[in-house]
């Protein structure tokens, strides 16, 4: 009986075990991933959340994130998500302003992009909530850049808004302020040093809303000059986005809503269908993998110019990032092919140790985009796509570039189709382009020329559905095809000729070399071969609370603000200049007339790009990438291009009525950045022809500064950093003016690579600290540089810079007794252990000595005996 009763406690215990354990299973693998495949034996309930998506909202300090979207797949075979089956969820959460002092406002994550969903706690408004009346705000600005603006010139918000320092009054302790809108005055308010600027509107609620926030930090009053100094603003757009129970967004609906929580609901069956992009809603997407395994993933497309934050998973502890996982690692989704890991092997208490980071990369074959031309050897190496060799293809012999220690960035491999017309060129990456001369007389063939930096290095005729192909050499290798562009068809017309491109491919003539014991930030490189790379930290770094630390190339970990570890590593990555369309239309234009807006990428027409302006889609471009627009109003208006797989385009454009047409000039500055003690030349033309306008009085803050050249030139010496404001003096044309910013000349020191020798210090031993110092500002300074210990000065060095200059700062420290001390020198910090001197050196003399006088003794007593014997034997 005994037996059977441990036999059933023991099958209880299994049981146990294994549902704790199932449970487990289950919780780790529903969530984490960026990528959800198949082969991984994860959940077909599957979690994106704020820590694994970086495409969501997050707040790495509070550890709060807004948006969760599951996807419950019916099974692998169907490749289908039944209705009601994708879930998303949002929710408010409060966010401090950028300025501080402002306190609190409620933020919301929706459709991946930051809204404003009331205000709570903050300095110049009563609490209200937008959600409460279903409605949300896009949060436009929220910074505390600290600006300078002078009388006359204008702080340029968004959505047509425009906030101008009109007078400051005798006594500087007050600033008369206009807001206009689109040109038209809306505001005028008197605000002291120190005090806030804020309009408010009303959106259709109860209450106004404070669309606008401004901190006027100081007010300066001069002789001869006046300025304010600016260091917060907030605005949110002025057009409330509903949202409304069943409204619908891509494939979701919303299915309920209130103060708390908005969800929705896929409300058609979505199919995951082989090398598909699913639209689910806003910029949200699921891209599909070309492939019959299953493998898909949620990502937001990076269509409009600027720098992007692509983050790994949040970690707590130990943790392993892959390309599943980390968003910034090279990934081929289609072949389900990633090369990159790095792991954080050990965390004592913040501290990661010497050879506790490692990261691993290895080349992989991979296919073109363009799949005709076969396979090339790819890398992701520092979070980027490399070029590691061929394979034997189309086009070339087996060639490897990583057995030789060198690598080179992957510049171009699309397949996107091109349209580039006779005498025009496709433009390619390091000052390359590819000029189409002339087709021959049947159209078979075309004679095309290769420029580099205006140059002709290469030309040859290259025929129908064929390649043009240019070697190079890279580093040691030599004849590497470094530019493949496949010409598709070929056209011969009666007026134009045209060549369609399908298929271009780029990799970069300046290598990388890796060696062993080569540096990438705090990396060092511990192995390489054919089949790989390895690199390890080669310091102890600290993960303080509220830290970017560099780790290697562009990749960083950050660190929240909290008592709590969190950390992640991230990248920041510019979408320009890569696959960016491009778009020409003149800068001015007469109301009521048809013009041509032409959409080109590298050079070749593009065509079925969606053009809209102001927001309202106008239609889609032509094969020959054209569309057709005439304005019916007058006033300034921004023409964007977009197209899936593209960086989207925008210009501002300006349409004038027919009366204004000779009378209407602009202000031109032959500088896009200004910098103070510039020498820059001010032209004014007219806004149509681009005709220079000569004898046109300018004035620089309303102080009179001269009169255009004959050539409607004006030279003049930017000064006093800030906002300006330049404008012409009415005399037979409309008035212009130009806000120009003058960015001040100044040094920039960033600190880098702390050290301490000895690594295990001890007591009353002289250490050696160092740091690398660089001054990465626009003017060369001092800087004095302070090592502090425990928060206390202990030494300080004074260093003079160059731009672009580094140096490395050697700092003695001596430690009065053991135990933990942190290290500070500029921005870096370590955290080091000092232990208590040993005693054993002073055992072992002790030691010795004793043996010594031992031995001697030993000695002396057994040479005694032998005398002894000696005398006995005698008989003495």
């Amino acid at each position: 009986m005994r037996e059977f009763q441990k036999f059933i406690v023991c099958g209880a215990l299994f049981c146990l075990i294994l549902l704790c354990n199932t449970a487990g299973a289950v919780s780790s693998n529903s969530t984490g991933n960026r990528i959800w495949d198949e082969n991984l034996n994860l959940s077909l309930e599957y979690i994106w959340t704020p820590q694994s998506f970086s495409g969501f909202y997050y707040n790495v300090n509070t550890g709060e994130g807004t948006e969760n979207l599951t996807v419950n797949l019916n099974n692998t075979e169907e490749r289908k998500i039944s209705i009601g089956n994708v879930i998303y969820e949002t929710k408010p959460t409060n966010a401090n302003f950028k300025y501080d002092d402002w306190g609190e406002y409620q933020a919301i994550g929706f459709m991946t992009e930051r809204y404003f969903a009331g205000y709570s706690g903050t300095e110049f408004s009563d609490n209200i909530s937008l959600m409460s009346n279903e409605k949300l705000s896009k949060i436009l600005i929220d910074n505390n850049e600290r600006k300078s603006l002078y009388t006359g010139s204008s702080l340029m918000l968004e959505e047509g808004y425009e906030l101008e320092i009109r007078e400051v009054d005798r006594d500087g302790k007050k600033v008369l302020i206009d807001l206009s809108k689109n040109g038209e005055h809306i505001d005028t308010d008197f605000v002291g040093s120190n005090g806030d600027y804020t309009y408010k509107k009303d959106l259709g609620l109860n209450d106004e809303v404070a669309i606008i926030a401004v901190h006027l930090d100081d007010i300066f009053k001069g002789t001869e000059t006046n300025a304010v100094f600016i260091d917060g603003v907030f605005q949110i757009s002025d057009e409330l986005s509903s949202i409304n129970s069943s409204d619908t967004y891509g494939k979701m609906e919303i299915t309920s809503i209130s103060p708390e929580k908005i969800t929705m609901k896929n409300y058609e069956e979505i199919t995951l269908t082989k090398g598909d992009t699913v639209e689910v809603m806003g910029k949200l997407k699921l891209i599909v993998a070309n492939n019959n395994t299953l493998r898909f993933a949620s990502f937001i497309e990076m269509s409009e110019p600027g720098n992007y934050v692509l983050r790994g998973t949040v970690a707590e502890e130990e943790f392993e990032w892959t390309p599943m996982n980390f968003e910034g690692f090279y990934y081929n989704i289609d072949e389900g092919i990633g090369t990159e890991s790095l792991t954080v092997e050990e965390i004592d208490d913040r501290t990661i140790e010497k050879n506790k980071i490692q990261y691993k990369s290895k080349p992989e074959e991979v296919r073109f985009e363009h799949e005709q031309w076969g396979e090339f050897k790819a890398i992701g190496f520092l979070a980027d796509k490399y070029f590691a060799g061929y394979p034997e293809n189309e086009f070339s012999d087996e060639i490897s570039l990583v057995s030789n220690g060198e690598l080179s960035k992957v510049l171009i491999d699309n397949e996107e189709k091109k349209r580039v017309y006779s005498g025009s060129s496709l433009l390619l990456e390091e000052g390359y382009e590819l000029e189409v001369n002339e087709v021959d007389t049947s159209g078979s063939s075309v004679f095309v020329s290769l420029y580099k930096n205006g140059s002709v290095v290469d030309s040859g005729t290259v025929a129908s559905n064929e390649d043009y192909v240019y070697r190079a050499n890279i580093g040691s290798i030599e004849d590497v095809p470094v530019i493949v562009v496949h010409i598709q068809d070929i056209f011969k017309g009666t007026e134009t000729n045209a060549v369609f491109i399908k298929g271009i491919f780029q990799v970069s003539q300046e290598y990388i070399a890796i060696g062993t014991k080569e540096k990438y930030g705090i990396m060092e490189v511990t192995d390489f071969s054919a089949d790989g790379i390895i690199m390890k930290n080669t310091d102890d770094i600290t993960l303080s609370k509220d830290k970017s630390i560099d780790i290697m190339g562009n990749m960083k970990f950050r660190v929240a603000d909290s008592n709590d570890l969190r950390y992640y590593p991230f990248i920041e990555k510019n979408t320009t200049p890569l696959e960016s369309l491009d778009i020409d239309i003149p800068k001015t234009i007469i109301e009521g007339e048809t013009v041509r807006i032409e959409v080109s990428s590298r050079g070749g027409a593009v065509g079925n790009a969606v053009v809209s302006i102001n927001q309202e889609e106008l239609g889609i471009t032509s094969e020959e990438g054209i569309i057709k627009y005439a304005a019916s109003n007058g006033g300034k208006f921004k023409v964007i291009a977009s197209k899936d797989g593209f960086v989207s385009a925008s210009k501002e454009i300006e349409v004038i009525a027919r009366d204004d047409e000779t009378r209407k000039i602009r202000i031109e500055v032959s500088a896009e950045k200004v910098y103070e003690g510039d020498k820059i030349t001010l032209s004014t033309v007219k806004s149509l022809s681009g005709e220079s306008v000569p004898g046109v009085q300018l004035l620089y803050d309303g102080k009179i500064i001269g009169n255009t050249s004959d050539e409607g030139k004006l030279e003049y010496k930017a000064k006093d950093p800030g906002i300006h404001k330049i404008k012409t003096v009415p005399d037979g044309f409309l008035p212009a003016e130009y806000n120009l910013e003058v960015i001040v000349r100044e040094p920039k020191f960033v600190y880098s690579g702390i050290k301490i020798m000895p690594i295990d210090p001890t007591e009353e031993e002289n250490m050696s600290l160092s740091a690398e110092i660089t001054n990465i500002g626009t003017a060369a300074g001092e800087e004095k540089v302070e090592l502090k210990i425990n928060g206390s000065v202990v030494d300080t060095q004074t260093v003079a810079l160059e731009i672009g200059e580094t140096a490395l700062l050697n700092f003695t420290y001596m430690s009065p007794e053991e135990g933990n001390y942190e290290a500070n020198v500029g921005t870096q910090e370590l955290e080091f252990e000092v232990k208590k001197k040993s005693m054993l050196p002073y055992v072992g003399i002790g030691f010795a000595v004793t043996l010594i006088v031992f031995g001697i003794g030993h000695s002396m007593i057994k040479k005694s005996k032998k005398t002894e014997k000696r005398i006995k034997k005698k008989g003495l």
